[in-house]
């Protein structure tokens, strides 16, 4: 089954510049052609479902959005503001570390197998990365 990506947008909320773009995403591991020119738009507000069998590249696909993996083809953008990567001898790299660092601060990801610190409530899992990350007091996590 391919996977399938669905936008469910508010009627009333307009934005001109999207809030993430993907154009045309290519992911390989190895032999392995997992994403083959995914393209999705998300406007702030947008609900996204992506629905699709296990290896279909759900996942990855995330990982691309998150900087966690580095397509081998297609543009990522956040806001207006275009993810930097290159290939250099087959190997594709981020070309700007401040940037990742900064677009990662504004981005999140909830892992398929997450794992809570058990020793903590939920609300307090939730708020440890703005609170440590993104240094945001405790009360505006």
């Amino acid at each position: 089954m391919d996977t399938v990506i669905e936008t469910v947008r508010s009627d009333n909320y307009t934005e001109l510049v999207p809030a993430v773009s993907v154009l045309g995403i290519h992911k390989k591991f190895k032999n392995n052609h997992v994403l083959k020119g995914v393209s999705l738009v998300a406007q702030d507000h947008d609900v996204i479902t992506i629905v699709g069998s296990s290896g279909s590249g759900k996942s990855t696909l995330l990982r691309c959005i998150n900087l966690l993996e580095v397509p081998d083809a297609g543009e990522i953008r956040v806001k207006d503001e275009l993810l930097s990567y290159t290939n250099v001898n087959g190997h594709v790299r981020f070309t700007n570390r401040q940037q990742i660092y900064r677009l990662r601060s504004r981005l999140g990801m909830v892992f398929q197998a997450f794992n809570l610190w058990d020793h903590m409530t939920v609300l307090q899992n939730l708020i440890e990365a703005p609170v440590h990350v993104l240094k945001l007091p405790k009360k505006e996590a």
